[in-house]
C-alpha cells in the first residue's frame, strides 16, 4: 500500500480531510500536505518502526553473502544499517553456523594479544560491518540472513512492506493520544487493538516459517 493511501486511512480514522492528490517529493518538505496531515504521516512512520522492530518479518529479510580474504577480518555489508538485526551468520565453506560475539570480546580477541587466524567462529555486527573471529587465513564464503527494516516512507508513492492494517492502528492509537481526544475511541482502546491485532499478525507470519520462536508484542 503507498504511503498517501496509509495517511489517508489514518486520516479518516480520525474524521480529518485526507490528501486528495500526491505531493512531489518528501512529505515533510511538500506545500501541498497541511501540518495536520504532515504529523500523521510522522506516527506513520512512528508505527512502521514499531511494527517492524517487533518480529522478523519475512517481507524485511535478507541475505547477503560475503567472501572473505586472507587476514582481514571486517567487511561491509552494503544492505544492512544500524537497524538491521542478524538472524543467522554461516560459513558455507565449512558447513558451520558462527556464534555472535559483543564489541568487548571481539576488541579483547583482535586487539590484544596474538592475533589468531584460521576458520571464522564468531562474528560481530557494528551497524553495516560484519567482523570475524579468528580473522580469516583464507577464502571461506559467509551468508547472512538479516532483516533489514525499510527507510521512513516519504514520497506519496513509496510502499510499505509491513502488515499495513497494524501500521494505520498504530498511527491512530498515536494521534489520538497526542490530541487528547478520543475520536470514536479511547486512546487506551485503540493502543490495545493495536497490541492485539500485531500479535495475530506476528503469529501469521511465524507460521509461514518452520523452526522460529513466537515473539509477542509487548
Amino acid at each position: 500500500m503507498a504511503f498517501r493511501q496509509i495517511i489517508n486511512k489514518v486520516l479518516t480514522r480520525l474524521r480529518e480531510d485526507t490528501i486528495t492528490s500526491d505531493w512531489t517529493g518528501d512529505v515533510l518538505d511538500s506545500d501541498d500536505v497541511d501540518d495536520y496531515q504532515k504529523l500523521i504521516s510522522e506516527f506513520v512512520n512512528e508505527s512502521k518502526q514499531l511494527v517492524e522492530d517487533s518480529w522478523g518479518w519475512g517481507v524485511l529479510r535478507t541475505i547477503e553473502t560475503v567472501t572473505t580474504s586472507n587476514g582481514t577480518a571486517s567487511y561491509t555489508l552494503s544492505n544492512l544499517n544500524d537497524r538491521s538485526r542478524i538472524l543467522q551468520v554461516i560459513d558455507d565453506t565449512n558447513d558451520a553456523v558462527l556464534s555472535q560475539m559483543s564489541d568487548e570480546l571481539f576488541y579483547r580477541y583482535t586487539y590484544v594479544g596474538t592475533t589468531q587466524s584460521g576458520n571464522p567462529s564468531y562474528f560481530r555486527l557494528k551497524n553495516n560491518e560484519i567482523s570475524f573471529w579468528p580473522t580469516p587465513d583464507a577464502a571461506y564464503n559467509i551468508r547472512v540472513h538479516a532483516v533489514q527494516p525499510q527507510d521512513d516512507l516519504g514520497t506519496a508513492a513509496s510502499t510499505l512492506k509491513c502488515p499495513e492494517h497494524i501500521v494505520v492502528l498504530g498511527a491512530y492509537a498515536l494521534a489520538i493520544a497526542e490530541r487528547g481526544e478520543d475520536g470514536g475511541l479511547t486512546a487506551s482502546t485503540a493502543g490495545l487493538r493495536f497490541q492485539d491485532a500485531l500479535s495475530d499478525a506476528i503469529v501469521q507470519d511465524q507460521n509461514r516459517t518452520v523452526n522460529e520462536t513466537t515473539w509477542y508484542a509487548s
